[in-house]
């Protein structure tokens, strides 16, 4: 952080401008493709009686709720992507909820082997290791808490009223984890998602002429996801431009040009679906209003 406060706005907007507008674009490509099979990965956790969900059912909802996730702190975005796919899958929120809660621990579990596949191929510095081992212990006690929580086969939440049903419907969102194919979808998914992740990562270093090696590339997914654990900013501000930094600085890029890439990489990481996600709230609260203005009209 010192060292931010050495830099040398002159040399930053030199770097910020010196960036290929054609790597970056592609950098934004795959952060929609991304976000895609994030939508797929979670789909597949949602067991609505009779519905197959797809990721073109649930990628409104995500892109929305990405939206909210970077003007509203706390991972309110959770909560709107919920609501929204509940209202389509005809569930109640809170058990879309508990199954987006499962999607992260498939999404935790999914980077595990990646980083491990990184570990071998090259020497990872403390901080990855640490990372690592926090992932793995992340996603087994969420799998093994999933397993245990789930709701049993043949229960109706709905014979519970108050805090009870609840606790219920929560439960009944983690149906997913007593259907292996549903699980395994979900892997997939999240393997291939953690892919374009790694093509953003790279996409963006190379739009600053920086080496675009699958070892920084991989280290930056690692710290960026790390610092989104641990952050309730709006958009993650502030944390993943510092892990960003962190990585950089280990490779020896100058700090002008770190922050102009960290600064880069998290705009790739945020426009894309963000101006997707508040065209679907807008549409959202155009249709709302439209339904409440209906019954007035008629009259």
């Amino acid at each position: 952080m010192l060292a931010l406060e050495r830099v040398d706005l002159d040399g930053l907007r030199a770097a910020l401008l010196s960036a290929d507008p054609a790597w970056l674009l592609a950098a934004c490509a795959a952060n929609l493709l991304s976000q895609w099979t994030h939508a797929a990965r979670w789909a597949a956790l949602v067991r609505p009686p009779g519905v197959v969900l797809r990721a073109r059912h649930a990628f409104a909802p995500i892109a929305a709720g990405y939206a909210v996730a970077i003007v509203v702190p706390a991972r309110a975005g959770d909560l709107v992507r919920s609501h929204l796919l509940a209202r389509r899958a005809r569930l109640p929120t809170a058990s879309v909820l508990a199954a987006a809660l499962l999607d992260y621990v498939v999404g935790t579990v999914t980077l595990v082997p990646l980083l491990a596949a990184l570990a071998l191929a090259t020497p990872l510095p403390g901080w990855a290791r640490q990372a690592l081992l926090a992932f793995a212990a992340i996603g087994a006690a969420g799998f093994v808490a999933t397993w245990l929580l789930r709701l049993p086969a043949g229960r109706d939440p709905s014979e519970h009223r108050g805090l009870r049903g609840l606790v219920a419907r929560l439960r009944a969102g983690l149906g997913a984890a007593r259907e292996p194919r549903a699980v395994a979808a979900s892997l997939a998914w999240g393997v291939v998602g953690w892919g374009f992740e790694l093509l953003i990562a790279l996409f963006a270093v190379a739009a600053m002429g920086l080496p675009a090696t699958l070892a920084v590339g991989g280290l930056l997914v690692a710290a960026t996801t790390a610092a989104n654990v641990v952050s309730l900013s709006p958009g993650n501000a502030g944390p993943f431009e510092v892990a960003a930094l962190l990585v950089l600085a280990g490779q020896g890029v100058g700090t002008e040009r770190a922050l102009a890439f960290a600064l880069l990489y998290h705009l790739c990481q945020l426009a894309p679906t963000g101006l997707v996600g508040a065209a679907v709230l807008l549409r959202t609260a155009r249709a709302a209003r439209a339904a409440r203005e209906a019954p007035a009209a008629g009259a």
